[in-house]
């Protein structure tokens, strides 16, 4: 079918109303155009308790490029590994669709486009209370109450350069979600790699068995994690999909003098720069700060930051995730908690 969902023709002049975009259907800008591709996540991005659908839209003819590292060892480089084994890259002309919705009501629909070999530019869409049509948002933050029916929801749209704090097109992987241990779900009975390997979205076949699905870390629309987890693999899957796009050993921030942060899922616990180790930034105002210490939550700095305020005075560089969230996750900050008080020694890495 023809492809209507794509970047705008002009990426300073977007189109104002979400039901005119091709991305969504014209009579029903509530549901997905045809060409548009849903698609859902294993390890899901927090945010402020919003359920969400995704979709992607790919230009006609166009491919996914998924990193394999086995097959092209030049793809992962040094510290990168193999981490990174399974992440996708989405071909210029793409557009990734994600709606955000409380009560089962749409709040806002941001469209992420590449519109060449080095550009995506993220675009917020407000809906209205009666869900007719969204419009378009300023390029600044914004901070609206919306009422589901049942209750009012304050929520923040990020400003086009939020977007693109976390979203970082030099690392290759600007589209955070999709990834072959992220996809590796079944949906409606069949499994999504199945279905869209089928469709012919690939430059190559993704190598068989795929790669493990990360596992489901905490309760949400997404599901529940299996009674079978342990902490850590639980606590492993939320830092990979919510911290370990930007801390990674290629972050491009202040590391200091040892390697940076790395929270990517696969990567030993002792080679992850995080036991017993000194932040780069900021120590809220500890004696000895440490972004783990072990069996001390509230002596770990990497608890800290996900409990601080958006608006922290302190001058310490306060919460994490930076942009994007404007609301602790209870969940995951009990799960962390729960997995730093599990570690009794920081373990030695596995290489020099």
């Amino acid at each position: 079918m023809p492809q209507t969902c794509v970047p705008f023709s002009d990426m300073n002049q977007p189109i104002q109303l979400l039901s005119r975009t091709g991305c969504v259907l014209p009579s029903d800008p509530t549901k997905f155009a045809a060409s548009v591709i849903p698609y859902e996540v294993n390890s899901p991005l927090w945010s402020d308790g919003a359920d969400k659908s995704r979709g992607m839209a790919l230009p006609s003819g166009a491919k996914i490029h998924v990193v394999n590292c086995s097959a092209n060892p030049s793809e992962c480089p040094g510290s990168l590994d193999y981490a990174d084994d399974g992440k996708w890259k989405f071909p210029a002309g793409t557009v990734m669709v994600k709606n955000f919705m409380f009560d089962g009501k749409l709040v806002e629909t941001r469209l992420f486009m590449r519109f060449n070999a080095t550009t995506w530019v993220g675009y917020s869409y407000k809906w209205d209370e009666a869900q007719t049509d969204a419009t378009l948002e300023s390029e600044d933050r914004d901070q609206e109450t919306f009422s589901t029916g049942q209750r009012n929801v304050v929520w923040n749209f990020p400003s086009r350069k939020d977007c693109m704090t976390c979203h970082i097109p030099d690392k290759g992987y600007a589209v955070l979600g999709p990834e072959t241990a992220q996809m590796n779900r079944v949906v409606g009975g069949t499994n999504q790699l199945d279905k869209l390997q089928a469709m012919g979205l690939f430059e190559a076949p993704i190598p068989t068995p795929y790669k493990a699905a990360y596992i489901t870390p905490t309760t949400s629309q997404t599901g529940s994690p299996p009674a079978s987890a342990t902490v850590e693999q639980r606590a492993m899957s939320y830092l990979h999909a919510n911290c370990g796009f930007c801390h990674r050993p290629d972050d491009g921030t202040d590391c200091g003098t040892d390697p940076c942060l790395d929270l990517r899922f696969g990567i030993p616990f002792g080679d992850r720069h995080i036991c017993n180790v000194m932040p780069a930034k900021g120590g809220f105002a500890l004696i000895n700060p440490v972004t783990l210490a072990p069996g001390l939550p509230d002596q770990s700095i990497l608890s800290i930051r996900m409990k601080a305020p958006v608006d922290d005075s302190t001058g310490h560089h306060g919460r994490m995730p930076l942009v994007g969230s404007a609301l602790v996750d209870q969940q995951a900050t009990d799960l962390i908690d729960n997995w730093i008080a599990s570690i009794s020694t920081c373990p030695q890495p596995s290489s020099p």
